[in-house]
C-alpha cells in the first residue's frame, strides 16, 4: 500500500497536550488525515527516553512508500530527521513544518549544513521574517503559515471603561527563559511603590522542576500574585477566563522564539500582550498595535509598562480591538484548508 503522507512529530498521546508543539501537531495531523486519508504517523514525544521511536521512523521510511513526508519537531531533532530523510534519496516530497524560529540562525552560524534543506519540497515557517532569514542563506523554498487554533469563544468588546484592579496573566510553560522571575521582580518593585491593591498577576502553565520550589516560594510571599495551574483552552470556558484579564505578560528571553501559540490565544481573547521584542514579535504583535513591546531582558522597561497600564488601563482598549480583528488570521479553519494542500503540492501522487 502506498500512503499519501507520513507525519513525524511530537503528539504526546494519550495525554492532554500542554506544550505548544504537540497542540499544533495534533491539529496538523487531524487535517492531513481528513484531506489525504491514508496517513501514517510516529509520535516523537520523549523520543530521547524511548529509542524505539527512531526504529519506528526508520522502519516506515525503509519499508513503506509515501507521497509526502512531514517533519514537525524541535530544531535539533528536525535537523537530524531532515538529514536522514534527504540522505535516503526517497521518492517522496519532504516538508519541514518549523517549530520555533532558530533553524536559519544555526544555518547562518554554520552549525547546520544548508544542502539538506535545499532538498526539501517546502519549509513551512511561522513568520515572514523567518523566510527572510532563510533567504539570507540561499533558501527560498519557504511558505509562511501563521500558528493556528480553533476559535472556541467570541469575546464581546464594549466601549465602557473597565473598573477595579488591573489583572495581568502569564500563560505558558514556566521557565527562567520565559521571564517569569522578571515578572516577580516587577511585582515586588510596584508593590514597594504602594500599588499592591491596584493590580494582580496570575500564572498558568507547567512549572519546570528545577525552579518549582523557588517560584512557589516567591508567589506565596506576594499578596497580589497567584499560581492557577493549568488553563484548559480546549473548551470555550478557558478562553472566557483568559478574556477576563486586561493584558498578557510574555517577557520571553528566547530571542529566536517562533510564533508561540499563546499569542494566538491572546488574540482570540481580545487580550493585548506586553511582550519582550524577540525576533518576530514586531510582526506578530506590533508595538502599540496588539500589545506593547520592550527590549528583551529589560526588567525596568517591563515595570514601566505595567505601571503605565495600572495608571491608565483604558489605553489598552484599541489594542483589544486590534487583537480580536487579527485573530481571524489564526483560525484553524481558515489556515488549514484545501488551498493549502494545493499550494504545498501535496494532492498529487509521486
Amino acid at each position: 500500500m502506498r500512503y499519501r503522507l507520513f507525519f513525524i512529530g511530537a503528539l504526546d498521546y494519550p495525554n492532554v497536550p500542554q506544550a505548544g508543539d504537540a497542540v499544533k501537531n495534533r491539529y496538523l495531523l487531524s487535517f492531513f488525515k481528513e484531506k489525504l486519508k491514508t496517513v501514517k504517523c510516529v509520535d516523537t514525544q520523549k523520543w530521547k527516553k524511548n529509542p524505539f521511536v527512531l526504529f519506528k521512523v526508520m522502519g516506515n521510511l525503509l519499508f513503506r512508500r509515501f507521497d509526502n513526508i512531514v517533519i514537525s519537531t524541535s530544531n535539533v531533532s528536525a535537523y537530524r530527521l531532515i538529514r536522514l530523510t534527504t540522505g535516503l534519496h526517497l521518492k517522496s516530497r519532504i516538508y519541514y513544518f518549523m517549530i520555533g524560529g532558530y533553524t536559519p540562525v544555526k544555518i547562518k552560524q554554520g552549525i547546520y549544513r544548508t544542502a539538506p534543506f535545499h532538498q526539501l519540497e517546502r519549509i513551512i515557517v511561522e513568520a515572514d521574517k523567518v523566510s527572510e532569514l532563510y533567504h539570507e542563506v540561499g533558501l527560498d523554498n519557504t511558505y509562511r503559515l501563521y500558528n493556528f487554533k480553533p476559535i472556541l469563544y467570541s469575546p464581546e468588546i464594549t466601549k465602557e471603561k473597565r473598573e477595579g484592579i488591573v489583572r495581568f496573566v502569564f500563560l505558558s510553560r514556566l521557565t527562567r527563559l520565559k521571564g517569569i522571575f522578571h515578572i516577580i521582580d516587577s511585582v515586588r518593585l510596584l508593590d514597594a511603590e504602594g500599588l499592591t491593591d491596584s493590580f494582580e498577576v496570575d500564572f498558568y502553565g507547567r512549572i519546570d522542576e528545577d525552579i518549582k520550589s523557588l517560584f512557589i516560594s516567591d508567589v506565596e510571599k506576594l499578596p497580589n500574585v497567584s499560581y492557577k495551574g493549568f488553563l484548559d483552552l480546549n473548551v470555550a470556558e478557558g478562553y472566557r477566563i483568559l478574556s477576563s484579564y486586561d493584558a498578557m505578560l510574555f517577557p520571553t528571553m528566547h530571542v529566536t522564539e517562533g510564533f508561540p501559540g499563546v499569542i494566538a490565544d491572546a488574540s482570540f481573547s481580545a487580550l493585548p500582550v506586553i511582550a519582550s521584542n524577540w525576533s518576530y514579535a514586531e510582526e506578530i504583535i506590533g508595538d502599540g498595535e496588539c500589545g506593547i513591546l520592550f527590549p528583551v531582558g529589560d526588567k525596568n522597561a517591563l515595570v514601566d509598562i505595567m505601571r503605565m497600564v495600572i495608571n491608565n488601563r483604558n489605553m489598552l482598549q484599541p489594542m483589544r480591538e486590534n487583537a480580536l480583528k487579527r485573530s481571524v488570521l489564526y483560525d484553524v479553519k481558515k489556515v488549514l484548508n484545501d488551498e493549502l494542500i494545493k499550494q504545498l503540492n501535496m494532492d498529487k501522487p509521486i
